[in-house]
């Protein structure tokens, strides 16, 4: 495998496009926007500082939002949006448009200045709120969250790591998150690893507890089981790499903050893709590839592909949430495989745990907004206990219903439909990339099925206690990540499936550490670690 060569300069010149236009979508000098300052301090008489409806006469406020091609094509004709409107008296015009096109209309809209008052379920980047929250395009929510969000600011309160990875380095909040409940355990330990538990019997095996005795299952399985593959995954070994991080010493604060962790031997900040625990995993996949226990078509399979192997009954190991959410009756047949070790009496770990704070910039407020306190009251209904609910499962009676302390979704919402298509009707919360407040309580995805729930409570003894959330950057820093850090992921990318395919020899291990450092690796590490000394 040849890959084209790096360098900072290029990676800096693929970028300066970019900055160019980003340049010129400038709305002011930045700083706090004395109109919307007034509009926060100064109510409006028609809109109420608490209770219910949040405006007495009904307003209507416009969104530019991405729309999943598994929520209903008109969001206002949804049942829980629709009582929603009568609870607050607000009209939300979604202004949706396709999730794949979303980026590209939110870029065109703050460059014409012709923008909506909220974006919602963008995905912003954490460059964008930055470099957008500086210019005060979009407007710190800080006194917003003080005075008029009682219900986000109670879980900030409880758990301060979400307004930790949520305030950015000018001090400012500029976007709400989406929050997993600490308890929520199939939502934040996601991935994990299965194998067969029926052909563990067949082969007289135990459930594997090391990388050796995985190997050897899958060798026994893919060898000896007519039409049987080897591991796989949903996503290219997208979903498998974190569940091998703990037995090679990576990602050792869990999974938000992308490729970095602490150095264990310095303390400080290391990208973990140059380490020596990161080779060897690469020469673990490489080993299982090169043997057929990793299907040769991997990196060009899909979700669809991944599915009807396993609902065949053909998949020998998997990495997803839960094999039954997508096998059907086949995923009754796997076993969760515990944390794995290298050697035999090592103590397992788990790395592959998600933060609490799973995810920002799904709604951020404008300065075009003219109803700033209604708007922000409308959003932390969301987050409160009845909101929420109300946004997974839809309308009490409706679609749901509640039996000895559950809430149980209605026969007619699973009757011979998915539960995603069944809620379609009733709820918009499918397709993800929204901000809320996730529990298991009410969340009815895969993740919250029983198997994924089960599994995860047995990762828990091993999985980190100390886990990072996202880093947030100032608009210079964020300009940086935007070339050299692309550059950086995309050849990580390239080099990664080159090692385990064999197309690109473990002996350039070398060249493609040094490839790293000409795009600009330094400078990297140097930005992420002014992040977490922050933080700190």
């Amino acid at each position: 495998m040849t890959l084209r060569p790096f360098t900072r300069r290029t990676a800096l010149a693929t970028g300066a496009a970019l900055a160019t236009t980003a340049a010129l979508t400038s709305c002011g000098a930045g700083g706090e926007d004395s109109e919307t300052l007034d509009k926060i301090e100064n109510l409006d008489d028609n809109i109420n500082a608490e209770g219910m409806p949040i405006a007495d006469e009904k307003i209507t406020i416009d969104f530019l939002s991405a729309r999943p091609s598994t929520t209903a094509e008109d969001w206002n004709e949804v049942t829980s949006i629709k009582a929603t409107e009568e609870l607050t008296n607000i009209h939300i015009d979604f202004g949706l448009v396709p999730q794949d096109g979303t980026a590209e209309r939110r870029n065109l809209a703050l460059t014409s200045g012709d923008y909506p008052s909220a974006f919602y379920r963008n995905g912003v980047g954490t460059g964008d709120i930055a470099t957008y929250g500086e210019r005060g395009t979009f407007i710190a929510l800080n006194d917003l969250l003080a005075d008029y969000m009682p219900n986000l600011t109670a879980l900030m309160e409880e758990n301060p790591q979400i307004r930790e990875g949520l305030t950015f380095p000018d001090g400012n909040i500029y976007s709400t998150p989406q929050v997993y409940d600490p308890n929520s355990l199939g939502l934040r330990y996601m991935f994990k690893l299965w194998a067969r538990q029926d052909w563990l019997d067949r082969f007289g095996m135990a459930v594997p507890q090391t990388t050796e005795e995985f190997e050897a299952y899958l060798e026994e399985a893919v060898n000896t089981v007519d039409g049987a593959i080897g591991l796989t995954d949903p996503v290219n070994l997208g979903e498998t790499y974190p569940t091998l991080y703990g037995a090679f010493g990576v990602a050792n604060q869990g999974t938000a903050a992308g490729q970095i962790d602490l150095d264990p031997d310095t303390g400080a900040i290391r990208y973990f893709p140059v380490s020596d625990g990161y080779r060897d995993m690469m020469e673990y996949l490489n080993r299982l590839y090169s043997k057929g226990l990793i299907p040769a078509e991997i990196f060009s399979s899909d979700r669809a592909t991944f599915t009807a192997q396993g609902s065949q009954g053909i998949i020998s190991a998997c990495s997803t949430a839960a094999p039954a959410g997508y096998f059907g009756e086949e995923g009754a047949n796997y076993v969760v495989v515990p944390p794995l070790t290298r050697e035999a009496g090592e103590t397992p770990v788990w790395h592959a745990v998600r933060s609490e704070l799973a995810s920002i910039g799904h709604f951020v407020m404008t300065d075009h907004c003219e109803h700033p306190v209604a708007l922000a009251r409308w959003m932390d209904y969301w987050y409160s206990e009845e909101g929420a609910r109300q946004f997974f499962l839809g309308n009490e009676g409706d679609s749901w219903e509640e039996a000895d302390g559950e809430y149980r979704l209605l026969p007619e919402i699973t009757e011979g439909q998915s539960v995603d298509d069944g809620l379609k009707p009733h709820s918009i919360f499918m397709g993800g990339s929204y901000p809320g407040w996730v529990t298991e309580r009410w969340f009815g995805g895969v993740e919250s099925s029983p198997q994924a729930v089960e599994s995860s409570k047995a990762m828990e003894p091993y999985a980190l206690k100390e886990v990072w959330s996202a880093f947030t950057f100032t608009p210079e820093e964020s300009d940086v990540l935007g070339t050299v850090g692309a550059e950086i992921g995309k050849y990580l990318n390239e080099a990664r499936s080159g090692f385990i395919t064999g197309q690109l020899p473990l002996s350039e291990w070398d060249s493609f550490v040094e490839t790293l450092e000409n795009i600009g690796l330094t400078e990297f590490l140097e930005i992420q670690q002014a992040a977490y000394d922050r933080r700190k």
